[in-house]
């Protein structure tokens, strides 16, 4: 289909450019001879063919220039040609536009219709085709900037939805282990009593599993209950599961009783999901496997910082290029998404900055509470 566009659309251009060609060259002998006849083109029939070719190779030239400045425009029209499955309405188009233009012609011929009239038709009929492709790439671009907004959405609620799935996992194992130490704690006066050696120690390697099970409850997790996000809360939430999986001492910094979050939040969740994977996948790199969030919350500015050790000095001009990376196997990607996030966000910054051997990003909010 594509190739079936591309050869339309070049027929168009070239019939176009052929008959331009044609007519400027009748233009320049007119001029030039001082008569407006078409018989006295026939005396210079092959100087006439001669400048004729000239003059279309000359505006073949032009068009290629022109179609090379927008070269990259011109790819990614048909990237969203092909992704939106759009080929066949802007086949149809161009193939209409083709065989309109054709029949002009014919009937002007067969009707034997005037030079100059020839010539009214053909550049009306070109204004009508750059006005036509005009309207099919503002066609072809409204249509992906809706299907990328009903992907957004789509992707927005399922990633609400997870996070909200977290939160609620989170809530199901906090009441589990309240229940759970009830039923180890009638349990003990059994175990106490009773001889056997093996029952006694199992029951002392449950008690040790509640005890590092402890840090779900209590701590420095338990702090999260501050926010009133599910969204954030879910994420960050999800972020501690996977650093204890880790063995990465993942420290949440809560001072305050309520933290408000009510403009952004997905985009939000992004940046801060990226600046989280990225300092958990930096610190396995080396011995110190220690990351901290701090949430602060002031009049209408909220700070949420990323705190995590290493053990290199880092260029910050190329931390947020698209590729780089400071670690093996990775394609360098998130910083640079995070970056094109908060530019595109009028009241998100991020500050990026080394203090005592420590990289500290953080996301500066402006507005809300």
């Amino acid at each position: 289909m594509e190739q079936s566009i591309s050869l339309i659309m070049a027929a168009n251009v070239e019939t176009i450019l052929f008959s331009l060609g044609t007519y400027t060259a009748r233009i320049i002998f007119f001029i030039a001879l001082n008569e407006w006849k078409l018989q006295i083109l026939e005396e210079f029939q092959q100087n006439f063919i001669l400048v004729s070719l000239l003059i279309n190779t000359l505006y073949l030239v032009l068009f290629l220039l022109f179609a090379n400045f927008y070269r990259a425009a011109t790819v990614k029209l048909w990237i969203q040609i092909e992704q939106y499955h759009l080929g066949k309405r802007v086949f149809t188009m161009s193939f209409g536009v083709f065989i309109a233009f054709m029949v002009i012609l014919l009937i002007s011929d067969m009707q034997s219709v005037t030079a100059t009239l020839q010539a009214s038709i053909l550049l009306i009929f070109t204004i009508i085709l750059i006005f036509t492709y005009r309207q099919l790439i503002f066609f072809v671009r409204t249509i992906a900037i809706q299907r990328q907004a009903q992907a957004k959405v789509i992707y927005n609620k399922q990633l609400n939805d997870y996070l909200t799935s977290v939160q609620q996992q989170y809530t199901d194992l906090r009441k589990f282990k309240h229940d759970f130490q009830n039923i180890m704690l009638s349990m003990k006066s059994f175990v106490d009593t009773s001889d056997s050696t093996e029952l006694k120690q199992y029951y002392q390697d449950i008690v040790q599993e509640q005890t590092e099970m402890s840090t779900v409850g209590n701590g420095n997790i338990a702090q999260i209950q501050a926010v009133d996000s599910d969204a954030i809360r879910g994420l960050i939430i999800q972020k501690f599961f996977i650093a204890k999986s880790q063995q990465i001492d993942f420290q949440i910094e809560l001072t305050q009783e309520k933290y408000h979050f009510d403009e952004n939040i997905l985009i939000i969740v992004r940046i801060l999901g990226i600046l989280l994977d990225n300092a958990f996948e930096y610190v396995q790199t080396i011995d110190e496997k220690r990351v901290t969030c701090a949430i602060t919350q002031d009049d209408n500015i909220t700070e949420i910082t990323v705190d995590n050790p290493i053990n290199e000095s880092l260029n910050f001009k190329d931390l947020f290029k698209t590729g780089y990376t400071t670690k093996d196997k990775h394609t360098g990607f998130g910083l640079a998404n995070a970056r094109r996030l908060i530019t595109e966000t009028d009241n998100l910054y991020l500050e990026t900055k080394i203090i005592h051997g420590h990289l500290l990003m953080t996301l500066i909010i402006v507005g809300g509470e």
